[in-house]
């Protein structure tokens, strides 16, 4: 029995029955979930369930394409919220960089303003960031570089050998999803990827072959790590394991 399972990377705020979900994860054997935030009413949400269940932790942060959105007001009153309930977090996230919406440069600059506010503000607290990064896995771990970031966790980052590797001397942690069940190229970057820097994650309730993905399925991510690594799945679930607690203290 596999009982190390954790979901580094999950939005439980936005299923419909989160209590069904993890229920769902528990009976799987996940024991652990972490909960991403991506706006102000899901920093809301996340830090209810996780008042709530203790199995589950959340992150609070704002995802970088919902800040193209928002006025910079609201912005402060979102990193002032983050701040003021940190007590209550494991980490500061999903934050990062999405250049696939971020278009202009004003608007990159703005992204790459707010993740340098929140990866200083996870420091301050000695909390890991979590980081999002779409078509800027570079710029982000350039930014991250130059903060002298130390705990970190680069979340669903195997689209590239170079990147991750750059992101595995930096000491950060890297989470693969579902995507590696069907996707050789990804899980060609996961098989480079050392054990003592992975996690494992769905991103739930994100959609894969058809159907919204539960962090149940983080019992077949980890079946499907150990078969590219051609280890065990019990070593698989050990490692990641201790690596969700050493990142996010739980």
């Amino acid at each position: 029995m596999i009982f190390l399972l954790a979901d580094s990377h999950c939005h439980l705020d936005s299923f419909k029955a989160p209590l069904k979900a993890i229920e769902n994860a528990r009976k799987a054997g996940v024991a652990r979930i972490l909960t991403a935030s991506t706006g102000p009413e899901s920093m809301q949400k996340c830090l209810s369930l996780a008042k709530k269940f203790p199995q589950v932790l959340c992150a609070l942060g704002l995802h970088p394409s919902n800040i193209l959105s928002m006025q910079q007001n609201e912005i402060e009153r979102a990193i002032a919220f983050a701040e003021k309930n940190i007590s209550n977090a494991a980490a500061i996230g999903e934050v990062g960089l999405d250049f696939k919406h971020a278009k202009t440069p004003a608007q990159r600059a703005l992204q790459e303003s707010v993740l340098r506010e929140f990866i200083r503000l996870a420091m301050k607290n000695s909390l890991p960031v979590c980081v999002h990064a779409r078509y800027a896995e570079t710029r982000c771990l350039d930014i991250l570089e130059e903060e002298s970031a130390r705990k970190v966790h680069m979340h669903w980052f195997t689209n590239s050998k170079k990147t991750a590797s750059r992101a595995v001397l930096l000491g950060y942690f890297i989470s693969c999803g579902p995507i590696i069940i069907h996707d050789s190229a990804s899980a060609e970057v996961v098989k480079s990827i050392p054990l003592e820097n992975l996690l494992l994650e769905t991103d739930a309730p994100v959609p894969f072959g058809g159907r919204n993905s539960e962090p149940s399925w983080i019992a077949d991510v980890c079946k499907k790590v150990a078969q590219i690594k051609g280890v065990s799945q019990e070593e698989v679930a050990k490692a990641t394991g201790n690596n969700f607690t050493s990142l996010f203290g739980k």
